[in-house]
């Protein structure tokens, strides 16, 4: 992430309540197995991180030397892509895709980036080697990662939070957001997080953010530590936290 002209996130308490609906949010400690509720939660493994009629789309990541988002047109075959660090989750609200990134590097750090036409993207090609050594070619780590913001609008650029996921409801993009002290449900606006309710207290031990999907319609979204373990669920107008003992 470039850290030039960076915005540090600013969180604002909303004074009105979300305007379309409510969230009802829950906290549930258990004493139960968790690998077995887990596997219980029956989350679909799909191998493609986002697919529609248009585009098969891949992510890539190489930590804090960068991260992409990589579009490939399934009409055309041609692949493009832009820097995104590091991919969480796409979605798709009235034909315009939204990539959610994020890195848990340092005091973290946070991406909302808009793409209109994936095709007005760059078409990725690989740098010069750093070295050669016979015929072997030398790269560095993140070499293979897109520099290029060509053809799309960063929405956020936001240091020290990190974006657990990010979802549609009622044709509205809402974002799981956590910093040091809490973790949050927001929207944006004017390239900024706003603040629509406290999901909870303290920031949740997911360090590889990714949004899960169940075969009941669930997202659901992992955390696991050696302090608390389980499992953040968002189905309709309902968020709820299920830790573990």
């Amino acid at each position: 992430m470039r850290l030039s002209g960076t915005i540090f996130l600013i969180l604002i308490l909303s004074s009105s309540s979300y305007s379309q609906t409510k969230f009802t949010i829950i906290d549930t400690t258990i004493v139960g197995n968790y690998e077995e509720a887990i596997e219980n939660l029956k989350i679909l493994n799909d191998s493609i991180f986002y697919e529609d009629t248009l585009y098969s789309v891949r992510k890539t990541c190489s930590g804090e030397w960068g991260g992409s988002i990589w579009f490939k047109n399934k009409r055309t075959g041609i692949e493009y892509s832009c820097a995104a660090t590091c991919p969480v989750v796409v979605n798709n609200v009235n034909g315009k895709y939204y990539v959610t990134a994020t890195l848990a590097h340092m005091v973290g750090s946070s991406e909302i980036i808009e793409i209109n036409d994936p095709d007005s993207m760059e078409i990725f090609k690989m740098p010069k080697p750093r070295q050669k050594k016979r015929k072997q070619k030398i790269y560095n780590v993140g070499d293979n990662e897109s520099r290029s913001r060509l053809g799309t609008t960063l929405l956020v650029d936001s240091i020290g939070v990190l974006t657990l996921g990010s979802f549609t409801h009622r044709n509205q993009l809402l974002h799981i957001v956590s910093d040091y002290d809490h973790t949050y449900l927001c929207k944006i606006e004017e390239s900024r997080f706003i603040t629509i309710d406290t999901i909870c207290i303290g920031r949740l031990p997911i360090y590889r953010s990714e949004i899960n999907e169940t075969e009941n319609n669930t997202l659901v979204i992992l955390f696991n530590s050696n302090d608390t373990k389980g499992y953040l669920e968002i189905k309709n107008s309902k968020i709820e936290i299920i830790r573990y003992k």
